[in-house]
């Protein structure tokens, strides 16, 4: 690599760190009517961060169809009910949503919400959802009839907003379960070109028409004059509120405080810069130019982390998630010890400065990769076992994934390119090698020691070297 070269991709890292500071936490106007706030405050926070909203439900014990189920119907029933809650959150970016079941009331905590009213128009309506066939289309809530070819909405999946390429406009996208895909089936192949109607609390919705027999269990509706995504938005709202299993009533709704609130925020910031510059001191005091080089690309890779965890809709950072991100970092800094020490191994053998680089990364790789994987593997299983209600564990184990693929690619790849700068710079002789921390072995040392072992090989008998006088050994 040649030096103009490298001089080239130092400033550009340079840059591209400076930006990402500002970025991150400068907050700007863009002309008039815009403003730009720093990546850093878009990053959604857990309930113990900066608190969010509840709402407790009630089972409508009164109604016909759920008082004539049985005690572990019942309770199945809810319990599905709570699971359609929950994917219902995750899919709309609540990943660190909690949904809990007392007996007959289902309670849900939302962390981090700017509109309190959007979500209970998302989970504060629970309602009966009907979808009923028809020769002719409807057009008034007159016409419901639940003795009417037709099913409930209780086997809906999943009810979201997707793009309609062939208008270009929105439309709500339905998946149904296995039991609902049959009903959905056998429904729309006996309505194939009529029309199917969606009743909510009896109330008529909308009233599509139906192509064709649908056997997969999914569909799209679409507008002839095309969904905007608002609209398409509040029909999938309107939808999903009608697939609960058991008729709910809610009984409480408000505001949850903070648990360790903006202090703990603040705090945390402030301990993790702290942290990150003693890390960079550690790693040029001991290494040198080679802790230049890894200091350019941890701080490069702390900047890009938050950029992802601001980014990702999946993310929402509570206490436990601060501890995968803590720990991600210091997985980083262990992948470039792990590095260094090579090269200083390899360089100490008798190796080239470029040479022991080049054999240092190759074979630190395996160790790496071997930590690395094993640590992710973990962070899968969180995340897996997080989804059946353990909140926490989930939070930990998303902010863990992503800075551990992160930390990978930053001491493999962002190292390697800016040691490799470095040293096109300075040059790759022995005499620069103090620069990085590197010194050869004295293949003297202990010289005493490979005469006895000479003089033991030449006599054919065994040598006890140093042992005390009067010992017997």
């Amino acid at each position: 690599m040649t030096k103009a070269k490298s001089i080239t991709i130092l400033v550009i890292i340079s840059i591209l760190i400076i930006m990402a500071a500002v970025f991150a936490f400068v907050s700007f106007s863009i002309g008039e009517t815009k403003q730009y706030n720093g990546y850093m405050s878009t990053i959604s926070l857990g309930l113990d961060l900066s608190g969010g909203v509840y709402a407790v439900y009630e089972v409508d014990t009164s109604d016909e169809a759920y008082a004539s189920k049985s005690d572990e119907e019942k309770k199945a029933s809810v319990e599905g009910t709570r699971s359609t809650m929950e994917s219902l959150l995750f899919s709309k970016g609540y990943t660190e949503a909690q949904v809990s079941v007392y007996g007959d009331t289902i309670r849900i905590e939302v962390p981090d919400v700017d509109d309190p009213t959007r979500i209970f128009d998302l989970i504060g309506r629970p309602a009966s959802l009907w979808l009923q066939g028809s020769d002719s289309q409807i057009t008034s809530s007159d016409s419901y009839n639940k003795d009417a070819d037709g099913m409930s909405g209780s086997d809906i999946q999943r009810a979201g907003v997707v793009f309609d390429d062939s208008n270009g406009q929105y439309a709500v996208a339905l998946e149904f379960n296995s039991e609902g895909t049959k009903k959905f089936s056998e429904l729309t192949s006996t309505f194939s070109g009529k029309y199917i109607a969606m009743f909510v609390n009896k109330e008529l919705l909308i009233c599509p028409s139906v192509n064709s027999q649908i056997s997969d269990g999914k569909c799209t509706i679409s507008s002839g004059q095309g969904y905007s995504y608002e609209d398409a938005y509040n029909l999938s709202v309107q939808i999903m509120a009608g697939s609960f299993q058991v008729p709910l009533n809610m009984i409480e709704s408000g505001v949850i405080s903070a648990t360790l609130g903006s202090t703990a925020i603040l705090a945390g910031i402030i301990s993790g810069a702290v942290g990150l510059a003693l890390i960079v001191i550690y790693l040029i005091v001991l290494y040198r130019l080679m802790g230049v080089a890894a200091s350019l690309a941890l701080v490069y890779y702390s900047f890009t982390y938050l950029f992802f965890l601001a980014i990702f809709p999946w993310v929402q950072l509570t206490l436990s998630g601060i501890a995968g991100v803590l720990l991600s970092i210091g997985m980083a800094v262990d992948a470039n010890v792990i590095i260094f020490e090579r090269i200083k191994e390899e360089f100490g053998n008798g190796k080239t400065l470029q040479t022991a680089c080049s054999v240092g990364f190759r074979r630190s790789l395996g160790a790496i990769l071997d930590g690395n994987i094993t640590t992710i593997i973990g962070a899968v299983v969180l995340i897996i076992v997080g989804s059946f209600g353990a909140a926490a564990l989930k939070g930990f184990g998303i902010t863990l994934l992503i800075g551990l693929v992160l930390s990978l690619l930053s001491s493999l790849l962002l190292t390697r390119l800016m040691l490799a700068c470095i040293r096109s710079l300075t040059g790759a002789s022995d005499e620069v090698a103090k620069l990085y921390a590197l010194k050869r072995i004295d293949a003297n040392a202990g010289g005493d020691s490979s005469a006895e072992e000479k003089s033991r090989q030449e006599q054919g008998g065994d040598v006890v070297v140093g042992a005390p006088a009067g010992e017997e050994v």
